[in-house]
């Protein structure tokens, strides 16, 4: 017992310092969960059932559950569209619960720049238009399998979850030839958590994703995008829908959820997360924090969550989003098959836009939860 308690007090500092301190650190770009989108991604430490899979493993044995899940997401500006299935199970063994899914996305960003060749020659002797825009071709794709094993039964458990990753930014050229625009990922990544519940009154999680497998972002202040098989001048790209932040990231996120009426239909969450990734050029951290609650009335839980997310060095880039959402829960009778609907979105309300408007992002969900009469 006593390895167990050393890593619980080490959790509990760890979530002692979300609270103040730096929170969306995600494990995929296109698919966050509905749940986890609503509140901010600000919910590690009250995550169960898909969502758990998704951003906190280690959190799948404290609700009983056995659901199989579609989502779907959009992110409105680079019309990022996101399309996953989920399984999970903690039901059949008391130990160990585990999770697999597949994760796709395709985004459509466009960015423009100054050409050398003339692409309209105007007709009244005015100066020619040297400005291009291309769409280009953003894609994710993940497989995951996600393991949790109870350590102490209703206090401790820890997580892992292996997976393969695939992203690529791309284009074609004016011979139809597809050209990378950021260096291909195709590589196995692993994340890690750990979980400590006091009792039903109170949880703090602590999360790594993507640490091995991770990527840079497809731009930096230093480096723009390869854009050079489409004619571009060096120095004159506008990034315009084109997210600055990478696909998977190296991540570490911590969180505390707190159970006012120790009961899971009420939670109070603040997480923190450290983005070491996408801006290493700088020799930056990326910081993150933030709040969520979610309140279940009836069969309908009520979300909601704030995020305030500080990119580069300096305050010019800080943006905050808030994010709400609703869902229906109906839970299976024994032998029998319940449902999990869902619908959420994530608005910037300050900071920089991406491109000319501030980013949106809306999820819906369709589960089914199955209870087995074993």
């Amino acid at each position: 017992m006593r390895a167990p308690a050393i890593l619980g007090l080490g959790l509990a500092l760890s979530a002692a310092f979300a609270v103040v301190g730096p929170g969306e650190a995600q494990a995929h770009p296109g698919v966050e969960g509905t749940r986890n989108l609503s509140m901010g991604s600000m919910a590690r430490a009250s995550s169960f059932g898909t969502n758990a899979a998704l951003a906190n493993p280690s959190n799948m044995p404290f609700t009983q559950t056995f659901a199989l899940e579609p989502i779907y997401q959009l992110g409105v500006q680079d019309r990022r569209h996101g399309i996953g299935f989920v399984i999970m199970d903690s039901l059949n063994n008391p130990r160990i619960s585990v999770g697999m899914g597949y994760l796709v996305m395709r985004g459509s960003p466009t960015v423009s720049f100054t050409t050398s060749d003339p692409v309209r020659v105007p007709t009244d002797g005015s100066e020619p238009d040297l400005t291009e825009e291309v769409e280009l071709v953003h894609i994710a794709h993940q497989t995951f399998a996600a393991i949790s094993v109870t350590v102490v039964k209703g206090w401790l458990a820890v997580g892992i979850k292996p997976k393969y990753q695939f992203s690529s930014l791309r284009f074609r050229d004016d011979q139809g030839v597809a050209q990378d625009a950021n260096e291909r990922l195709s590589a196995f990544g692993l994340d890690t958590s750990a979980t400590l519940n006091f009792a039903g009154w109170a949880a703090v999680a602590v999360v790594a994703n993507n640490l091995v497998g991770n990527n840079p972002p497809p731009f930096t202040d230093e480096r723009e995008p390869e854009l050079e098989a489409a004619g571009a001048v060096a120095g004159s790209v506008d990034t315009g829908t084109l997210s600055e932040l990478s696909d998977y990231p190296l991540t570490v996120a911590h969180g505390l959820a707190v159970f006012p009426l120790h009961h899971p239909d009420f939670s109070l969450n603040f997480d923190g997360a450290y983005d070491f990734s996408t801006y290493h050029f700088e020799k930056h951290t990326r910081l993150m924090y933030g709040g969520s609650a979610e309140f279940v009335v009836g069969p309908v839980p009520l979300r909601f969550g704030t995020q305030w997310d500080g990119r580069g060095k300096g305050s010019a880039d800080d943006r905050f989003y808030v994010s709400g959402g609703l869902g229906y829960i109906k839970p299976p009778k024994l032998g029998g098959v319940g449902v999990d609907l869902g619908v959420g979105f994530r608005q910037q309300v300050t900071g920089p836009p991406l491109g000319d408007r501030r980013e949106t992002v809306i999820s819906f969900n369709l589960g089914l939860r199955i209870r087995p009469d074993l």
